[in-house]
């Protein structure tokens, strides 16, 4: 019998000596008296002469339909006596996987095994561990993914069936919960370990410290938990087939799936960029053209996303990680870089990065899955793509000088705070290589790109608008750079911030090339293929396809391309270079009217300068849960009734509110819905823009067929804080008369609330921001009734 690592029969094998099986008929009388019991084990009997092979549906009697794939010839006892060669054991594997998955009763052919995605049982894992623990999001992630890992592994035979994934099942599923743990810490988990080994910056892919803590000892008290989530594991594997096959939408979506239900969603999103839009750079990028001995950087990358999705998309990255000879030797350097000090929390970016590189790649360990390779992988592969930069300034303080042919980055982007990082950079003596930029991280940022390319290197840097409108960051890329393109994302493509963004598209200038005379590719993006609120549902909308399909054949030749598309325009040299800013949107007539999006530092810059009093800024650092209006715990929600005109007087009492939420239709004497209007309301109109009322208590109201009311149930929740928040998140869901904010849709909704270390909502930090946004409210309204007394003063001719 052939187990493959977790305890499961995956194969029956008879092994005769040729001269047991010189007939057909002697091969029928053998399977006709042991299928029954290989059927009730596996999928697959085999017969070995050791020159001749045989293979059997055990369910049918019938001889295997292989299906075009090739049915080898082996010894049996050169796989009981542990001689067979890995090439044959790999084709085994393959032959055992099919049967596994297509041989039935109804079936004798070998079907390919289908892709998983194990989106779903991710998120369970995840909330069951994030639940029961309360630990934060990323440390859950670890676990996930160290577990994950565990699975996959054991699913490939890799750990062996001492220390494998079904070793350490069957000791929980007797009851023996401690112990399974125990065993895991102290036996699988180093051997896991072993194959990944830690990189110079100490850090690997095995860093969960729920389970098992920093000392690699078991923590005993989640034992219970430990086991149920090895339990939902196995259950799936039953249920649907073992990890080795998984879908790319779940590599590609790992981090997303989590971020939708992350009560710190907030701190993951800050090195988080969406997969749609990382996949249109990717692809303007054209990673495939890169030669041998080429670099490609990204030196803020997170978990990894612009790295791992160039590997995944370019067949020469791929490719050059296969083992020649068991030896991997990369032609093309992939490094990305991520800023971590002493401290273990700053580890999780490039944890979860070469955490996700691992299932990124996991069709080549799956390919290949013996220790060398392993170790092959984990030295010249995944440590040297991700490095953490133990010191406060981060990748600033790289001294990469002309190094990288290709960046594809999204920079931190972070105004408060830099002077402090400029003066350690001219402490260190790294300042000057900057050139002459403006304020934030992301213009130092963006020198630190210029710095790094090679001359004729290329670039592909997500900025925020306001890095656009800094007349020394322009001049400054004129200077070293060609502006290859600028590209405009939607407000709130990204997860951690509102603002506005772009896509630089640079080439390092060569030699003393000084004037461009090459036009720009300029394209307003609308619509990224999913929404822009925290549940991120996939949109057929989706605008980044035609930008790259677009942008690539602008680049094949310049000067003389077209386009026919209203959101591309190719903008001559001259023109651009005159502009004061790039935010190249801004010439669409029909551009959205949203506003530029400014921190609050950049705000009361602006009332400064027209003498009003600015606005107190708060020094609050408070973590947030993300919650859904449809939450019956927390909020009641409802629409009102039909009332006409004709119904209404205006000596009456009671307020009449239909789709326009600010305005009143009518009055009626008496409440038709509400009864107590003892706490405030909030209203929204169902049709067109969605805006939000705030109803304050003791206002009797009364809601038509067009107005939805929300009412809070938990008194931790300020209805005040709540309005700010929803009025700020208004745009998000682009409803309108056709998908209207209905009670379903509207039940959807998602905003973030300020939470205690238990959990529980920090009221007082809901009220002092709300307090914020009521006072920037006073301020455009004194500053409308500024300009509305200057616009109509009427100034005598003499």
């Amino acid at each position: 019998m052939i187990t493959l690592g977790d305890g499961v029969v995956k194969a029956w094998i008879e092994y005769k000596p040729p001269s047991a099986l010189r007939s057909r008929k002697r091969v029928v009388d053998l399977v006709d008296g042991c299928r029954e019991p290989a059927a009730r084990l596996c999928n697959l009997l085999i017969i070995s002469t050791g020159t001749r092979t045989y293979w059997f549906n055990p369910h049918t009697g019938c001889e295997v339909d292989p299906n075009g794939l090739t049915l080898p010839v082996f010894n049996a006892l050169r796989i009981v006596d542990g001689s067979a060669s890995t090439e044959d054991l790999r084709e085994l594997e393959e032959i055992i996987d099919r049967a596994d998955r297509s041989l039935t009763a109804d079936n004798n052919c070998l079907q390919e095994p289908v892709p998983l995605d194990p989106s779903t049982l991710a998120r369970t894992l995840w909330q069951k561990i994030w639940v029961v623990t309360g630990k934060e999001a990323e440390k859950c992630l670890y676990n996930v993914a160290e577990l994950f890992l565990f699975k996959f592994l054991s699913d490939l035979g890799v750990l062996g069936e001492e220390y494998d994934f079904g070793r350490v099942l069957r000791l929980g599923q007797r009851g023996r919960h401690v112990e399974a743990l125990r065993y895991y810490a102290r036996n699988s988990r180093p051997i896991i370990s072993g194959l990944f080994p830690k990189a110079d910056d100490n850090t690997t892919v095995i860093n969960g410290t729920i389970f098992v803590n920093e000392q690699g000892h078991p923590n005993d008290a989640y034992a219970l938990l430990f086991c149920s989530v090895l339990d939902d594991l196995n259950n799936y594997d039953v249920q649907n087939g073992s990890l080795r096959h998984i879908r790319r939408e779940f590599k590609t979506r790992l981090y997303e799936s989590f971020l939708r239900q992350s009560a710190g969603s907030k701190r993951l999103g800050q090195y988080f960029t969406p997969r749609n839009v990382v996949r249109s750079i990717v692809e303007m990028a054209s990673v495939d053209d890169l030669p041998d001995g080429a670099s490609l950087c990204d030196p803020f990358c997170g978990v990894g996303g612009f790295l791992l999705e160039s590997v995944i998309e370019s067949s020469r990255l791929m490719e050059q990680y296969e083992p020649r000879n068991g030896v991997v030797t990369p032609r093309i350097s992939v490094v990305g870089y991520d800023k971590g000090s002493d401290e273990k929390d700053d580890e999780r970016t490039i944890v979860l990065a070469k955490a996700n590189a691992v299932i990124y790649i996991s069709d080549l360990i799956s390919k290949y899955h013996t220790s060398d390779f392993m170790g092959e992988l984990s030295r010249k592969v995944i440590n040297p793509m991700f490095r953490l930069v133990r010191t406060h300034v981060g990748t600033f303080g790289v001294p990469d000088v002309e190094k990288h042919d290709l960046i594809l980055t999204n920079p931190p982007y972070v105004t408060s705070g830099s002077r402090v990082l400029k003066d350690s950079l001219e402490e260190a003596g790294f300042l000057h290589d900057y050139g002459d930029l403006g304020r934030g991280t992301e213009a130092l940022a963006l020198g630190w790109v210029m710095r790094a390319l090679k001359p004729g290197g290329r670039a592909f840097v997500i900025v925020p608008d306001g890095l656009l409108n800094q007349e020394p960051v322009l001049r400054e890329v004129k200077r070293q750079c060609v502006v290859r393109g600028v590209m405009s994302l939607p407000t709130r493509a990204f997860y951690s911030t509102p603002k506005k963004t772009y896509i630089l598209a640079l080439e390092k200038k060569v030699g003393r090339m000084s004037q461009q005379n090459t036009p720009v590719f300029a394209y307003r993006v609308s619509e990224i293929g999913e929404t822009r609120d925290a549940r991120r549902w996939a949109l057929e909308e989706n605008d980044l396809p035609e930008m790259a399909a677009l942008f690539n054949q602008f680049k094949g030749a310049p000067c003389s391309f077209r386009s026919m598309s209203p959101r591309c325009r190719i903008m001559q040299w001259k023109d651009f270079d005159s502009r004061r800013h790039w935010m190249v949107d801004r010439d669409w007539e029909d551009a959205d009217s949203d506003g530029q999006q400014v921190d609050l530092s950049e705000f009361n810059a602006m009332l400064k300068e027209i003498g009003v009093t600015p606005v107190d800024e708060l020094d609050l650092d408070v973590p947030m849960r993300t919650v859904e209006l449809g939450d019956t715990a927390l909020f009641e929600l409802f629409i009102g009734k039909r009332v006409v005109r004709r119904d209404c007087r205006n000596d009456e009492a009671v307020a009449v509110i239909s789709a326009n939420v600010h305005d009143v239709m009518g009055y009626i004497a008496e409440p038709r819905i509400l009864t107590d209007f003892s706490v405030p309301s909030l209203l929204w109109g169902v049709d067109g823009d969605f805006d939000w009322a705030l109803i304050d208590a003791d206002y009797p109201f009364n809601p038509t067929d067009h107005c939805g009311v929300l009412r809070v149930l938990d008194s931790g929740i300020s209805v005040e804080y709540l309005y700010y928040a929803l009025r700020e998140r208004r745009s998000d869901p682009g409803f309108d008369r056709v998908y209207r904010a209905n009670l379903d849709n509207i039940k959807r909704v998602m905003v973030d609330i300020p939470v205690l270390e238990d959990g529980g909502f920090d009221l007082e930090s809901q009220e002092l921001m709300a307090a914020r946004s009521r006072e920037i409210e006073e301020r455009r309204d004194q500053v409308r009734r500024m300009l509305r007394t200057i616009t109509d003063a009427r100034v005598p001719f003499v």
